[in-house]
């Protein structure tokens, strides 16, 4: 995956966007194996525990700060200590956690807000370009695809949460269109650190119609071919996501 690695550092090269390139490559080599082993029905019991405590600090049960200790994770997640090791250098190197010595895995703070302005930078030039790439493959059987998650956001009850969990999946099902897997996997990364402040965000009515209406335009833009109303559409859609993320940090602030 030499080439892929490269092809990587120059598209973050030519963004000026550097902050994260370390992380994103080591993070983009260790999903690619993680990857290929649910593939193959290999997974792995080192994969599981990454899998179960990513999970753990992106739902916050695992909070930044926390100390992951090997003992209770062992007991926690029914997986033994080696695996778990694995899973936390696998962590180390996705930027969700440091191992400190003598002290052990330990989450890490999330982003600063410069940080996360950067982040959400990085995600209007990539994900515009995974979206303009999705446009020139969508076939019927997509857009039906991306027709059915949209309308099933639309019937969600204003009252439920997660619904940020419904338009990522909304933007993953959109990108996989693309068949550009290694871009994907960057995005991927970056969504992690918003979903850290966005999991369990109780929407209001207004910013879901915003939103749900933002996914109708970029499906007809898809069926149009409309490249400037989708890549209009696409950074609206992301930029709005940062005012979410804005405010959420505001309220981690004041906590």
């Amino acid at each position: 995956h030499l080439g892929a690695v490269v092809l990587f550092a120059l598209v973050l090269r030519y963004l000026h966007r550097e902050i994260y390139l370390s992380h994103l490559l080591t993070y983009i080599r260790d999903m690619l194996f993680i990857s290929v082993m649910k593939d193959n029905k290999l997974k792995t019991k080192s994969s599981i525990a990454y899998e179960m405590i990513r999970e753990m600090i992106l739902n916050g049960t695992a909070l930044p700060g926390t100390r992951l200790i090997l003992m209770d994770l062992e007991n926690e997640l029914n997986v033994g200590r080696g695996p778990i090791r694995d899973a936390l250098l696998l962590l180390e190197n996705s930027g969700l956690v440091q191992n400190i010595p003598y002290k052990g895995a330990i989450v890490m703070l999330p982003p600063s807000l410069q940080e996360m302005e950067l982040i959400y930078e990085q995600r209007k030039h990539i994900e515009s370009a995974l979206a303009r790439e999705a446009l020139l493959k969508a076939n019927n059987k997509d857009l039906d695809k991306l027709n059915k998650i949209a309308s099933e956001m639309e019937k969600r009850s204003k009252e439920e949460n997660y619904f940020f969990h419904l338009d990522r999946n909304f933007h993953r099902v959109l990108y996989s269109i693309s068949n550009m897997p290694h871009l994907q996997a960057i995005v991927e990364h970056l969504m992690d650190f918003v979903q850290i402040f966005l999991t369990d965000r109780k929407y209001s009515e207004e910013q879901i119609e915003i939103v749900n209406k933002q996914h109708k335009i970029i499906i007809q833009a898809i069926q149009k071919k409309d490249v400037k109303l989708l890549q209009k559409t696409i950074e609206e859609n992301i930029m709005i996501g940062l005012e979410f993320v804005r405010d959420e940090m505001q309220h981690y602030i004041r906590k």
